[in-house]
């Protein structure tokens, strides 16, 4: 029977109920004592993890990039192809808004400061490069099957995804309710997968169209 990790769930329980706190306030209002009294714990465990607040500001990132890395493999689990997989992948990433916002809240509020922050640009940019290349790739070997249009250029491809996905979710952030959001869904993920499947292929299934078929045979 494993062990369990004391100090690794500590250390989870002071991260999220820094989340909590932030999704709440923002990061500037989010202190390490509210922290503190948020996960019920004193605050020389907090100081034994993390040394001040910018070292717990990577923390929540890192959980945050952590939630999404867990959609994506849940998607991953679901898709039996690319084009299966991307459609998982981009369902799942509108849906956090509704069913888990709080990563989406912490982007706002981290986005919105990180010009003003050096330190905290730095670890916003290169969250969000990590999404885009996770994307890029996903496309690339896409391509690589045959499944997506070899002509797009992969990189611009991931951002103009991401860019589609985070401006339904941010919406519906701000603005619970103001728009159906099922059909919202349904219409983003149809509109991105029809422009990144090859043509001949299937933008839900990711099988030969009769024609391709025919072609081919």
């Amino acid at each position: 029977m494993a062990r369990l990790d004391i100090n690794a769930i500590r250390r989870r329980q002071i991260i999220d109920a820094a989340v909590a706190v932030m999704a709440e306030k923002g990061w500037a209002e989010t202190s390490i004592d509210e922290a503190t009294r948020r996960a019920e714990v004193s605050r020389g465990l907090v100081s034994y993890h993390f040394k001040d607040k910018a070292d717990l500001l990577s923390g929540v990132l890192a959980r945050c990039q952590e939630i999404f890395n867990e959609s994506v493999a849940q998607a991953q689990e679901e898709g039996q192809n690319p084009v299966e997989t991307m459609r998982a992948v981009t369902r799942i990433g509108i849906e956090l808004a509704k069913v888990n916002p709080v990563p989406y809240e912490v982007f706002v509020q981290f986005t919105a400061s990180a010009k003003r922050d050096p330190r905290l640009g730095d670890e916003v940019r290169a969250l969000w490069e990590g999404f885009r290349r996770t994307t890029a790739a996903a496309i690339r070997a896409g391509q690589r099957a045959g499944q997506f249009r070899a002509d797009l250029d992969a990189d611009a491809a991931a951002a103009r995804h991401i860019g589609a996905v985070t401006g339904v979710a941010l919406q519906w952030l701000l603005e619970p309710g103001a728009f159906d959001f099922e059909e919202t869904e349904r219409q983003t993920i149809d509109m991105l997968m029809r422009y990144l499947v090859a043509e001949g292929v299937d933008p839900v299934t990711g099988a030969a169209t009769p024609v391709a078929a025919s072609l081919d045979g």
